[in-house]
């Protein structure tokens, strides 16, 4: 029915555990097509609806009938409205997405469950970047058994939560993924556990969304299929399901594959450049697209061999064309894909050559899978009061027209001394094709100013963020009853913080001071001893969000406030925690 046999000499191997791949070489499953085609009717097989059942003849089980499946149904394939005619191209998405867990990991992991189901392993354990951990866990908690992943830190924790809820064991590597990879193989030795990932049975489940895609294709395949890669698995197993097909006389080609990578995790496109057959693992790798963050691909070598013998290519894309691709996607074709996935739309406008033709891009991955990205590069929605004037005073400030998603690098110095009204006028309609009235812009200077006085540089992050300050700030003729006119905080190793704060309140000057488990909860404690003679508050919400990389970038803090049996919420933004705490308290308490 199947057999075992070693990528490159194509010799049967013997595994003695349920380890399927080998150090120097990996492995690979073969099929017995022939007989396979024999027990098929062709023609009713090219009838049936598409689905990953239906491919039980042409996988490697020897009981189809203990298949793991999740009632799993063919991934939607869409038409591109816009994208494709721009490129002169019939572009299609195949949103990989859809799957079970929402990605494309689930095709694999099916069979592989399945296979150690049938032969009995006591337990699984598997590397990931997130998407194959929530995927394994899923189909391990619905095989009852018990699943064990290693992930390298960093991985999104939307992908965790999926694992989580699945029941998976999770343990956290300090390293790569291909640390972590290297120690679930030895786990898995050591303990008997079967090995899933990206290995020989994977690809035989992952092959079944190239027969799928024939099958939706009326069995007329495309010209050029795109795979971003990771591992290099799905683009090997995408060659392998059309080869299969070819063999049994279902199709009368096999599509150009083009396989991407982001540059900043590109060892498989330098060793196709390179005109190699073998991977150089990077020492070092640094994208945003963290499902396809791998140094050292363990089927970079199957991933070359697809992308040589149909023709193809291997090419890289950068963070920003990622986030650029992904955004066009949503907001063109109605498709929210994971980052990573959108890497394949990011490629297109590289592929020589076309024009005319049928392509295919494979979306891996839905979007949920990490939104964080984002909104990292978004500008946060504002909060108004339930008042239509304060939805009009929005509208008529063009808010509404301006770009809210900026992909250029966001640390980019803008000033470093205080600008004027018209160069922060003439950066705004630069940056972010907006324009703002005189008195908006000199609230935007302010806040600016402020951020300044503190020592900090102004990077484009910080005027989008300023601009966004400015756009929420309580409007001038709202009477204000309260201000810190200054606060002292003192922190010591081992000790608790200790806050100094001058308040003016309804005309009066007060002080307040407290000790704290930190310097904002000092903080906090003293303005509440300030206050307390005048007007008593509860804390019932504290919130902070850092939008930026580094030690310096800018501190948004929200926070709720209930005061005289009314809620009130303020927001304060400031490289310095403490100061947009207080600022935030101080919105608060003079909300009325």
């Amino acid at each position: 029915m199947y057999q075992v046999v070693d990528f490159f000499t194509k010799q049967p191997v013997s595994p003695n555990s349920f380890v399927f791949t080998d150090s120097e070489t990996p492995w690979e499953v073969l099929v017995d097509l022939d007989l396979a085609k024999q027990k098929l009717i062709l023609e009713d097989f090219k009838r049936e609806s598409p689905r990953l059942t239906k491919y039980l003849p042409l996988l490697p089980l020897k009981k189809p009938e203990d298949f793991v499946s999740l009632q799993e149904i063919a991934t939607p394939l869409l038409r591109s409205k816009k994208i494709g005619h721009d490129l002169n191209i019939d572009l299609l998405f195949k949103l990989e997405g859809k799957n079970q867990t929402g990605s494309f990991k689930d095709r694999g992991s099916a069979l592989e469950i399945s296979v150690a189901k049938e032969l009995g392993a006591k337990a699984i354990i598997l590397a990931s970047t997130g998407n194959m951990a929530a995927s394994c866990a899923c189909y391990a908690s619905s095989a009852k058994i018990p699943c064990y992943i290693l992930v390298p830190e960093g991985v999104p924790m939307n992908k965790m939560a999926q694992v989580i809820a699945f029941g998976g064991r999770i343990v956290q590597i300090k390293g790569t993924y291909n640390d972590a990879a290297a120690l679930a193989e030895k786990i898995a030795r050591k303990m008997n556990f079967y090995l899933a990932g990206d290995y020989a049975f994977r690809i035989e489940g992952q092959k079944t969304a190239a027969f799928e895609l024939a099958d939706q294709l009326a069995f007329d395949v495309p010209d050029v299929v795109i795979v971003p890669m990771g591992c290099g698995t799905n683009i090997a197993a995408y060659a392998k399901g059309f080869a299969e097909y070819l063999q049994l006389g279902l199709i009368k080609k096999i599509p150009q594959m083009i396989g991407v990578e982001a540059s900043g995790a590109d060892a498989i496109v330098r060793s196709f450049n390179q005109g190699a057959k073998t991977i150089t693992p990077l020492k070092t790798i640094n994208t945003i697209a963290s499902a396809i963050a791998v140094p050292d691909p363990i089927d970079g070598i199957k991933a070359l061999d697809a992308i040589y013998s149909t023709q193809g290519q291997a090419i890289a894309v950068s963070d920003q064309e990622i986030l650029e691709a992904q955004h066009h996607l949503a907001k063109y074709e109605g498709v929210f894909a994971e980052t990573s996935s959108a890497a394949t739309i990011a490629a297109l406008s590289k592929i020589k050559n076309l024009s005319g033709k049928k392509v295919v891009c494979i979306l891996t991955g839905d979007g949920l899978k990490d939104a964080s990205l984002v909104l990292k590069s978004s500008t946060k929605p504002l909060t108004i009061y339930p008042d239509e004037n304060e939805f009009l005073r929005l509208y008529h400030t063009e808010f509404f027209d301006s770009n809210n998603m900026f992909f250029s690098d966001k640390n980019k110095v803008l000033f470093t001394t205080s600008p004027s009204i018209d160069e922060i006028s003439k950066n705004i309609k630069n940056l972010f094709s907006a324009q703002y009235s005189e008195d908006y812009l000199s609230r935007i200077k302010l806040i600016l100013d402020k951020i300044l006085h503190k020592g900090k540089q102004i990077t484009i992050s910080d005027l989008q963020d300023s601009i966004q300050e400015a756009l929420e700030a309580q409007p001038v003729s709202k009477k204000k009853i309260f201000s810190v006119l200054d606060y002292q905080v003192t922190t010591r190793k081992d000790q608790k913080s200790h806050a100094n704060i001058k308040i003016n309140i309804a005309g009066f000057e007060q002080d307040g001071q407290a000790d704290g488990a930190g310097p904002v909860d000092a903080a906090i404690s003293a303005l509440r001893n300030a206050c307390q003679n005048k007007i008593d508050f509860t804390l019932l919400d504290y919130k902070v969000e850092v939008r930026n990389h580094g030690v310096d970038a800018l501190v948004h803090v929200e926070l709720k406030l209930a005061k005289n049996n009314v809620f009130s919420v303020g927001r304060g933004v400031s490289p310095d925690i403490i100061q947009a705490s207080i600022e935030a308290f101080e919105e608060a308490y003079n909300e009325e």
